[in-house]
């Protein structure tokens, strides 16, 4: 019986190093895909700051496009008002000398 005791024992020990060395190759799978989600995280962290960057440089561009054309409006409406007003002047002061020279 001794010596199926030795064996059960023996084969315990194998099994217990087995056990142990499937709980270190388990932890380090479990640390290289910790550190794979870890590069996977962190680059995707830079491609949305680097999407967003571009989404708010476009957005940007359009807005400056936008202010340049309402400038440009303004500009003309402003140009246009002023002809109006000296041409008003124009007006207005023939029509003073006429009251006052008569015709």
């Amino acid at each position: 019986m001794l010596p199926d005791l030795e064996k059960t024992v023996a084969a315990d020990r194998r099994a217990r190093k087995a056990l142990d060395a499937a709980q270190r190759e388990a932890e380090e799978l479990r640390a290289q895909a910790q550190a794979q989600v870890q590069a996977i995280q962190s680059r995707l962290q830079e491609d949305l700051a680097a999407l967003r960057r571009t989404v708010q440089e476009e957005i940007l561009k359009q807005a400056e496009a936008q202010a340049k054309a309402i400038k440009e409006a303004s500009e003309r409406y402003l140009q246009a008002l002023a002809e109006k007003q000296a041409a008003r002047r124009e007006d207005a002061v023939a029509f003073m000398v006429f009251r006052v020279l008569g015709p």
